[in-house]
């Protein structure tokens, strides 16, 4: 009897498990360990912060980096590549990207209440603004779209005109809000008009 990796190959069930295969375990434990430690004396806005950052990293490196597999795919004309992109861009979108953009709004609103600051600035205008476009976006048109696409793809097959079409227009717009949430980051570390 075998099953399926995560890369597609086949290994037989009673194998046990690799040094690699204990480290992608153990790594991740001893990590959010050291997070604790590193965190355990520290002022809660220290706290708050942190958790802000590692979070918007997650939703704009993983953002970024669909949007950049994406668009290679694309240039190279490889459909099956991108109907795997937007099957994975999907997936994620609902179990990571969404609750990473939760969890930045949310400690954005802590840090703001914290540190005092004021909902009247440009700079946090543009990043709450920004972040709801984005997660509109995102919620509205770029998962439900993405669903759609696959099951075109599945009963139309990846050359059809119309899925070529529908294809062109979620890449554009991923990369355009892409684009966005890199503005927002940038906005949040240099608070332009900040007075």
């Amino acid at each position: 009897m075998t099953e399926s990796t995560a890369t597609g190959a086949r290994v037989p069930e009673t194998t046990s498990r690799s040094f690699y295969s204990w480290l992608g375990i153990v790594g991740p434990i001893l990590g959010l360990a050291v997070l604790i430690v590193f965190l355990a004396d520290t002022d809660w806005y220290l706290v708050f912060e942190t958790i802000h950052v590692v979070a918007a990293v997650v939703w704009v490196g993983g953002g970024s980096m669909i949007t950049l597999l994406a668009w290679r795919a694309s240039r190279a004309k490889d459909t099956a590549q991108l109907l795997q992109i937007g099957k994975q861009a999907e997936w994620l979108s609902t179990r990571i990207f969404v609750p990473a953009s939760l969890t930045v709004l949310a400690m954005g609103i802590v840090l703001m209440h914290k540190a005092d600051f004021s909902y009247g600035e440009f700079w946090t205008l543009f990043g709450v603004i920004g972040w709801a476009v984005s997660f509109v976006v995102g919620a509205a048109f770029l998962g439900p779209q993405g669903g759609k696409l696959g099951r075109l793809m599945e009963t139309r097959g990846p050359d059809d005109p119309e899925v070529a079409a529908r294809l062109d227009v979620i890449i554009n717009v991923a990369r355009t809000d892409a684009v966005l949430v890199l503005l927002i980051a940038a906005d949040m570390v240099a608070k332009p008009f900040f007075t």
